[in-house]
């Protein structure tokens, strides 16, 4: 069988062929709503370089080898599987110059399937498996071309905005949701990071193949000189405010996580021969607390309640960054939305059983981002020139709680008809329930947008449809 897909780019050959070959791409295109993780890598996509990738489908695991064995800069390389779940698989990437600034990019691919092949045709069943084989093809390579041509539009934007001089970044939390896709975006885009991982931190082989140095609490970085020439530090460390029922213990491990280990990684920062110029940390839009309709912007009053003390202490504890020279930048972020992690994780269960629905009743905001939308701002907070301050890290198009649990069920083409009554969360999850489900946070970016941020899903149809691969 044969499966083809072709896309046109505002960016020259060179340009896309290069993308695709810097580590992180792999873990760029492979869609969000497949649970597939690296196990083996090679560092390039020349001729002989393999890769493992593992597939969990409920209680299994399948492996896939593919090897590469055709490369020819920037035209085309090509890979095969060595063993997998088809009987064969050829994929050749071809790149074709449209023009000096355009290009095109085709994915053509040969396959043959195990055991349908041998299957009676009578059965019908081979048939449909090809054609459920190329619908899914179809949605991976949407998506891939998508992404691809939002990264090298980004790519562009920070081009023309600080040129193209080497550019190196430290990020600490980068094995969390958001820091996992910051690191692969970083290095498509050409900029080179550093980790900052605890002294616990494991790194496997398959892992990007990028620097790292570790923080020990007391006595700093191992490898401080790697630290040398670090425009800037994004931190994202901190216990998930949502991993469990909070109780005193909970509370302060999260309190804990985000304000000490803050304070611990400025110490070491401010110990180095040259301090990195910028300190981005993440923060949560939690400051604001619950305020019904009223929309909040970055100069809104902080609100009540365990989440709103613990972003003020936490940006306050990064504040003392900044000085004359050195400058500290807040994102307050909204509710992640990753298919596989975060709040919509949790939901996706019930949804796609049909036995979704609103929370309480439904009037409240919640204030979401895109997964990529995240790393994207907190890269251009990172790297754009003035930006101090704390910054609404969110969509420019809240929805209440009610329209999107509609628009997340009309995605998955499925009812959402059984609401989680209020008093049945808060017997289940105490305070959690009425400060991260039932909190009304209407929140706007005015500030990122005013730098000239652009987001890849403004709308909440976007995000889901991307994400969860209908688009």
């Amino acid at each position: 069988m044969h499966f083809e897909f072709s896309s046109d780019f505002e960016s020259p050959q060179s340009d896309l062929f290069s993308y695709h070959a810097k580590p992180g791409a792999l873990d760029r295109l492979i869609p969000p709503w497949e649970n597939v993780t690296i196990s083996q890598r090679s560092r390039s996509i020349e001729t002989g370089a393999e890769i493992l990738l593992r597939q969990r489908l409920a209680f299994f695991s399948l492996p896939w080898l593919a090897r590469h064995t055709g490369y020819d800069p920037p035209r085309f390389f090509k890979d095969i599987q060595v063993y997998g779940p088809f009987k064969s698989w050829e994929h050749e990437h071809r790149f074709e110059e449209l023009d000096c600034d355009r290009s095109k990019l085709t994915d053509s691919i040969d396959y043959s399937l195990k055991v349908l092949d041998r299957l009676p045709c009578t059965l019908g069943l081979g048939p449909a498996a090809h054609g459920w084989i190329q619908s899914q093809l179809a949605a991976m390579f949407r998506y891939r071309h998508r992404v691809t041509a939002q990264d090298l539009s980004f790519q562009h934007q920070l081009r023309t905005m600080i040129g193209t001089a080497p550019i190196r970044i430290a990020v600490s939390g980068s094995g969390g949701m958001i820091g996992r896709r910051l690191c692969a975006l970083a290095t498509v885009l050409g900029i080179e990071v550093v980790r900052i991982l605890r002294p616990e931190s494991k790194i496997s082989e398959a892992e990007l193949p990028l620097d790292s140095v570790i923080l020990h609490p007391t006595h700093g970085f191992d490898h401080p000189e790697r630290l040398e020439g670090v425009r800037s530090v994004v931190q994202l460390g901190g216990v998930g405010i949502a991993s469990g029922r909070w109780n005193s213990r909970t509370k302060d491990k999260i309190f804990r996580s985000r304000v000490d280990g803050t304070k611990t990684l400025i110490t070491h920062l401010l110990g180095l021969s040259i301090p990195p110029e910028r300190f981005v940390c993440a923060s949560g839009i939690g400051f604001y607390g619950s305020k019904g309709e009223f929309c909040c912007d970055e100069s809104s009053p902080k609100g009540e309640g365990f989440l709103c003390d613990v972003t003020e202490a936490w940006e306050e504890s990064a504040s003392q960054y900044q000085n004359e020279s050195r400058r500290v930048a807040i994102g307050r972020l909204a509710m992640v939305l990753h298919p596989r992690e975060g709040a919509l994780a949790k939901q996706l269960p019930l949804f796609r059983t049909g036995l979704g629905g609103r929370v309480g009743d439904g009037k409240q905001y919640w204030s979401w981002i895109h997964v990529d939308d995240a790393a994207s701002a907190l890269i251009w907070l990172s790297l754009h020139p003035g930006i101090s301050g704390p910054y609404n890290l969110a969509s420019p198009n809240p929805v209440t709680n009610f329209e999107f649990t509609k628009t997340l069920a009309r995605v998955l083409h499925r009812p959402a008809f059984l609401p989680a009554p209020a008093f049945a969360l808060r017997t289940v999850l105490g305070a959690m329930a009425d400060e991260l489900l039932l909190a009304s946070t209407r929140t706007t970016p005015d500030k990122l947008l005013q730098t000239g941020f652009q987001f890849r899903a403004p709308t909440l149809p976007d995000a889901l449809e991307q994400l969860l691969g209908k688009g």
